[in-house]
């Protein structure tokens, strides 16, 4: 009997050594996996950026103003231009190039190769300018009742738009950058009113919305219709200003946070209020594409998000990168091992821009 069970005992350990043999093996595949799922957002480039007063992303790379220079950086941290707009002054970067302005002194730099193609006066204070692939616009004081100049980027002016008795929100070019808008609110009534209208530049209006039910901050424009988000609906309109209604939807407690303008269908992404203000994280996400919309949860919390394609990219200061799709439900976590304190954009190629103080880095999301 005794000889019986020394025989069994050696299988049976056998066993039990395939059995850990097996669980460590499957240990080491998670591990390996888990390892293969960090270094997916290991490749980075980084740069230092001295006394930077303000940084914002294009396609193509990053610009920067510091104090005396606007200058460009490439998706690959080099150099690509530099230009001298003087102290104190602002600027807004598109694709296209950049305006910066100072007191009423106005200048245009080209993005591609940073050569000026106007600088020079108005005839008073400038509050914001922008530019865009043809035409360039500025806006003039007073912040109420003001004045935007439109001109070509030489410098020619084509148009004088009077904003009297209107605060505005916002404007810009769309429309391969052919037509201008401009989102305005009116407070002089009983109830207030956002409107915005579209124009042809150095022609005539060309349509106008008219919002009475909501405030509006922010509009979106595709090739066949313009979608207007407010405090309460997103809207869809013609560019003649005549409404979808059947596109309407409720985002009330939810803030825009940011959206695919790359895309002709844009994906919009929402966050509750409460966590928009910055002082705490950002858990839960509404996504929305058209009529299409669903609620993802993040399992860290963010202190961002950025939209691209159908995917909406979260980033927490624990360490993560996080992905989520739209129709799905499912959100991939990716730990990387970068530290950064700033979210400033998203880079042609899937490549986010973070920062950490004056350290830079170029961060490839692409898997």
């Amino acid at each position: 009997m005794n000889r019986g069970q020394k025989g069994r005992l050696p299988w049976a350990g056998a066993l039990l050594i395939v059995a850990f043999s097996c669980a460590i093996a499957y240990a080491l595949a998670v591990i390996l996996m888990s390892r293969s799922g960090e270094s997916d957002f290991a490749r980075y480039v980084s740069t230092r950026i001295e006394s930077a007063k303000k940084i914002e992303t294009v396609d193509d790379g990053l610009i920067y103003y510091d104090g005396s220079s606007v200058t460009k950086i490439g998706k690959t941290a080099n150099v690509r231009w530099s230009y001298i707009v003087g102290a104190n002054a602002d600027f807004r970067a598109t694709d296209a190039g950049v305006a910066s302005w100072v007191g009423s002194k106005l200048t245009l730099i080209d993005g591609s190769n940073g050569t000026p193609g106007y600088s020079g006066n108005l005839e008073s204070g400038i509050l914001s300018a922008v530019m865009g692939s043809q035409y360039s616009a500025a806006l003039l004081e007073p912040e109420h009742g003001g004045t935007i100049i439109l001109m070509e980027n030489n410098g020619r002016r084509v148009d004088t738009i009077d904003m009297s008795d209107q605060t505005v929100i916002d404007y810009g070019f769309f429309y391969n950058d052919t037509l201008f808008w401009v989102m305005t609110l009116d407070t002089n009534g009983t109830t207030p009113s956002c409107t915005v209208n579209t124009y042809r530049p150095g022609k005539r209006l060309v349509g106008s919305i008219t919002d009475s039910e909501q405030t509006l901050y922010n509009a979106t424009f595709q090739s066949s219709q313009i979608s207007c988000v407010g405090d309460t609906f997103v809207r869809a309109y013609t560019y003649n200003g005549a409404e979808d209604a059947a596109r309407r939807k409720l985002v009330y407690g939810w803030t825009l946070v940011d959206v695919d303008e790359n895309s002709d269908d844009p994906l919009m992404l929402f966050t509750l209020n409460g966590e928009f203000d910055g002082t705490t994280e950002i858990h839960d996400v509404k996504m929305m594409r058209g009529l299409d919309e669903q609620i993802i949860r993040m399992p860290f919390g963010c202190v961002d998000l950025l939209a691209a394609d159908d995917k909406v990219y979260g980033f927490s200061k624990s360490g993560y990168v996080m992905i989520g799709h739209m129709g799905e439900q499912k959100v991939e976590a990716y730990q990387i091992t970068l530290s950064f304190d700033t979210v400033y954009g998203l880079l042609d190629g899937g490549i986010a821009v973070l920062g950490n103080g004056s350290e830079i880095y170029m961060l490839s999301l692409e898997k």
